[in-house]
């Protein structure tokens, strides 16, 4: 039996990217390896998904809050003071599920992780301010020196990792990550009818999810519709958090006249998600940077087919059967979607073959990669 711990912040506290690898991760351990003891460091749940989440887990968890509801001593004891926890509850592996371990670590007894899910504040320097870059820079810096091992989520962030931090190759593991298992069977047509009234969802569409910002790129698949014949013109439908950027978007819209096709969607529910994919024709995911890409490994268990970008991470998520576009090329992009929907037996294809692949991000065999890790590392 091992003693694991986990910085449960963000698996407390965030409904999206880095809160979801963490809900999932530790589902699984909880699922397909229940004779361990858990433990997640963070301040409990106050609403939402998050709290529904924190409920379901509690019975086979431990949950290690901070000694103050101050928010500078919930600070310094994520990054100083849980050691002392991790000391007394005599871990065996502490986990930094998001970027960072704690400083001043004096307990050698417990195995330090920490993963890295991109360094994206490198690539798109004009979104972060100068002060946040120096933050990120410095903390995933000392995480990558003081943890004994480092978990990539993909093979871009590992080479990210030995590139730009100089850490030695041997020192990086790459493990995928999985996604929620609702996303593993397939709706009731009363449940897909329920969720497309629900959302005002069209009968046929294409598909975007993720936040709106300006590396997801999405001004390039508003761009491509309008490339596509009037009669050819799927609508699409955006799902993510409203952002500045989505004024840029709706001016796009609007000087392509496609007001009509395009539709904003900010929040679905969880349980409500695995039809939304399923009821879609195309996931449409031209992103210029990613650490994975979870989105894509959705619409694959979604026997939904795929166009994304190529190089990068992309296809280490999309697998042989999506289609790679060069992502600052709305024509290709269009092409893509048009030669999708017009040939029956490639669409078939990618639905079934992409469904296979998807298999290897199961949560159960993801699970099994990572305890085979700890495992050995122990």
């Amino acid at each position: 039996m091992l003693k694991i711990g986990f910085d449960a912040k963000r698996a407390l506290t965030n409904t999206r990217g880095l809160g979801n690898y963490s809900r999932n991760l530790i589902d699984g351990l909880g699922i397909y390896y229940p004779e361990n003891e858990y433990f997640l460091y963070g301040k409990n749940a106050n609403s939402g998904d998050c709290l529904k989440w924190q409920k379901s887990v509690e019975k086979n968890v431990s949950i290690i809050n901070p000694p103050s509801n101050s928010k500078l001593v919930q600070a310094y004891w994520r990054s100083v003071g849980v050691n002392n926890n991790i000391k007394a509850d005599k871990l065996d592996i502490y986990h930094g599920l998001s970027h960072e371990i704690p400083f001043h670590i004096t307990n050698q007894k417990t195995k330090y992780l920490v993963t890295i899910h991109d360094l994206i504040f490198t690539y798109f320097k004009q979104n972060f301010s100068s002060v946040d870059r120096r933050i990120y820079f410095s903390k995933i810096k000392y995480s990558c020196q003081k943890a004994d091992q480092i978990i990539a989520i993909s093979q871009q962030t590992k080479n990210d990792i030995i590139d730009i931090l100089h850490v030695p190759e041997e020192k990086v593991k790459v493990l995928y990550q999985s996604c929620s298992p609702l996303f593993y069977n397939e709706s009731s047509a009363e449940k897909r009818n329920f969720v497309r009234q629900k959302y005002n969802l069209p009968e046929n569409y294409l598909l975007f999810v993720g936040a709106l910002v300006a590396h997801k790129n999405i001004a390039k698949i508003i761009e491509a519709l309008a490339y596509l014949p009037e009669n050819k013109r799927l609508p699409l439908i955006i799902i993510g958090k409203t952002t500045k950027y989505k004024e840029f978007l709706v001016s796009i819209i609007n000087k392509e006249n496609l007001s009509e096709k395009v539709k904003f969607i900010e929040y679905v529910d969880t349980v409500d998600m695995p039809s939304v994919y399923q009821m879609a024709k195309i996931l449409v995911w031209p992103s210029l940077y990613e650490g994975f890409g979870i989105p894509i490994i959705e619409a694959l268990f979604s026997k939904l087919p795929v166009i994304t970008s190529k190089d990068g991470c992309f296809n280490e998520a999309g697998g042989e059967s999506s289609i790679y576009i060069n992502p600052e090329s709305a024509i290709e992009i269009a092409e893509s979607i048009h030669n999708i929907m017009e040939n029956n037996d490639l669409y078939l294809e990618m639905k079934q073959k992409g469904f296979e692949y998807a298999q290897k991000f199961h949560l159960e065999a993801t699970s099994k990669l990572l305890m085979d890790f700890y495992c050995k590392i122990i």
